[in-house]
């Protein structure tokens, strides 16, 4: 697999950070060499993984305590399963997973990717469709 650098190991697609879109202390996403990746994901359990496969699905151990938990959360916080995530991009591949994630988080109203981290556009404060 080629690798878009914008999806993390775990399956957490950085475009729909919140640190990614921020004007003002824009992270370049957990893959990147350059710029200053936000502390919350260096301190990522995944991250830290000693294992250095592209994606977690790729590991022996795959779905590790790690990653089961960190899907928890982002289930309950934000209602996206990075398990799930990862299960997209390992049958349909990365660029469908992409595409797949624009159209679902793309803002009816400016346009504009929204982060899954709020229940709004910070573009233009549309509330999520129901």
């Amino acid at each position: 697999m080629g690798t878009i650098t914008t999806i993390a190991p775990c399956g957490i697609n950085c475009t729909l950070c919140h640190a990614f879109q921020d004007v003002k202390k824009k992270c370049p996403g957990c893959r990147s060499t350059t710029g200053i990746i936000r502390k919350s994901c260096l301190n990522c359990a995944i991250s830290n993984c000693d294992k250095k496969e592209d994606y977690c699905f790729e590991c022996m151990e795959y779905p590790c305590k790690r990653l089961k938990y960190l899907d928890k959360q982002y289930r309950l916080k934000y209602k996206m399963s990075i398990l799930e995530n990862l299960d997209y991009i390992r049958q349909k591949g990365e660029e469908a997973f992409i595409i797949s994630q624009n159209k679902k988080y793309t803002c009816p109203d400016c346009g504009k990717l929204r982060t899954v981290h709020y229940d709004y556009c910070i573009y233009c404060k549309q509330e999520k469709k129901k």
